[in-house]
């Protein structure tokens, strides 16, 4: 009697735990890539949320604003907080109109010298990106921390300044450690072990106030509880850029428009968090010249250079696609300028949706698709506030600028054009207008 008394208990502890393991399960952290924002296959959302952060007041170098751009047929409400390093807090409520745009200073609502933004929008379709003064530095904002964040080659020698700023877009506090691989190898300075992030707080973190005097830094962000927007804002000889960083470590990383101009500086600066030596290749395709592809070790636990332009194996004529591999995981970012500074951009991450928007009101010198497969996709383009589209075939392992892939439009100037394409596997490049040409690259908005 006591034995068949037991069975039914038995069962029932046995689908406690079982369920207790699928609740335990679901609740590990993740590390899966933000979205840029709401975008097409978001529009029909209740609500959505974006995250922006790496503006700062002028002593510091990136003031500038955030323009929100309302890709849905309908009109949007946006809840808009602010947030600075100092703490300082304002809020106002805005309304989007469909297929409208507009744009906030952070820096005109809260005090202090770095600013975060958080957004909750009623509804979806709605994108955002932060435009530093002058336009030639941008970022999107994101709709989600991350819990893994690598930024590439950042510099802190004198007359250079490399500040992250992280958001804890939570309720709950945010503990991380950072970790530094430069030249010289790897670094865990004490005071950037176990930092707290308060919740919907902002942080900036001096890179040069523990890595004195270093060129080529890579920065590894180890999230131990929550999660992070994360943005590093580099400085050098007053040429300012963010590098939004990666949220994982790859073995393949796309550069479809890399500047081999006369006049200018092009790197690959990479980093290496493994114990193995990096054997690096950087495929260059240019025209119809034939190049040998350019190949390093970096060492385990720390960065190195791949040098695009100037050099001597490499014509200067126009833009290169250059198409980084490794024997290891390495996280890397595409250096640009003249010998008066470089600007810092993180690679694009290969998606399924793209926006590509005219921010800085310049317009664009390139901007290109890039399909990173081997096999054709179906690409597929519309422009915001317009009916109908358009579709092309890119083949596998192609770059193709934009304008002549889509003939809906003769510039992107004063566009928003938003890119599909059927598989996850496009690379949208995007640079301003600039002499020499191609030293500013700004990241297209995407959906990761």
């Amino acid at each position: 009697m006591a034995r068949s008394s037991r069975a039914p208990l038995l069962v029932v502890l046995a689908v406690a735990l079982a369920a207790s393991a699928t609740i335990s399960a679901l609740d590990k952290q993740s590390n899966t890539p933000p979205s840029s924002g709401s975008l097409t296959s978001s529009k029909n959302a209740e609500s959505t949320a974006l995250y922006c952060t790496g503006l700062s007041d002028a002593r510091h170098h990136a003031p500038g604003r955030v323009t929100f751009v309302n890709t849905s047929n309908s009109k949007r409400s946006l809840d808009v907080q602010v947030v600075s390093n100092t703490a300082s807090r304002a809020s106002k409520t805005i309304e989007l109109a469909a297929h409208g745009s507009l744009s906030i200073q952070p820096q005109s609502f809260a005090s202090g010298n770095y600013f975060a933004v958080a957004v909750q929008v009623s509804g979806g379709g709605v994108v955002a990106e932060e435009v530093a003064n002058g336009g030639d530095t941008q970022t999107p904002c994101t709709s989600a921390g991350v819990t893994d964040w690598f930024g590439a080659g950042f510099n802190t020698s004198v007359g250079s300044s490399a500040v992250l700023d992280l958001y804890n877009p939570t309720a709950t506090p945010a503990v991380f450690n950072a970790s530094i691989y430069g030249p010289g190898g790897f670094s865990a300075p004490a005071p950037f072990q176990g930092m707290a992030v308060s919740a919907h707080s902002l942080v900036a973190l001096n890179l040069g106030a523990q890595i004195v005097n270093t060129d080529n830094v890579g920065v590894h962000v180890k999230v131990l509880r929550g999660s992070l927007i994360i943005v590093g804002a580099q400085t050098t000889n007053l040429v300012t850029s963010f590098n939004a960083g990666s949220a994982q470590v790859s073995k393949s990383i796309w550069f479809p428009r890399v500047t081999t101009v006369s006049g200018a500086l092009a790197q690959l600066r990479v980093f290496n968090m493994s114990s193995l030596p990096a054997d690096i290749t950087a495929q260059v395709s240019l025209g119809s010249y034939k190049i040998t592809p350019e190949t390093s070790t970096v060492a385990p636990y720390s960065s190195g250079v791949v040098t695009i332009t100037p050099n001597s194996a490499i014509p200067a004529a126009g833009y290169a696609a250059v198409t980084l591999t490794s024997s290891e995981p390495v996280a890397a970012a595409l250096a640009t300028g003249t010998t008066s500074g470089l600007a810092l951009a993180a690679p694009v991450v290969p998606s399924n949706e793209f926006i590509v928007s005219d921010f800085s009101g310049q317009g664009f010198d390139a901007a290109t698709i890039t399909n990173t497969a081997k096999k054709p996709i179906t690409v597929t383009f519309s422009v915001v506030g317009t009916n109908g589209s358009s579709s092309t075939q890119l083949q596998g392992s192609s770059t193709l600028d934009i304008l002549h892939a889509y003939s809906g439009l003769s510039t992107l100037k004063g566009h928003t054009l938003l890119i599909a394409s059927s598989k996850s596997s496009l690379v949208v490049a995007t640079t301003l207008p600039t002499r020499p040409a191609g030293i500013v690259v700004v990241n297209p908005l995407d959906r990761r």
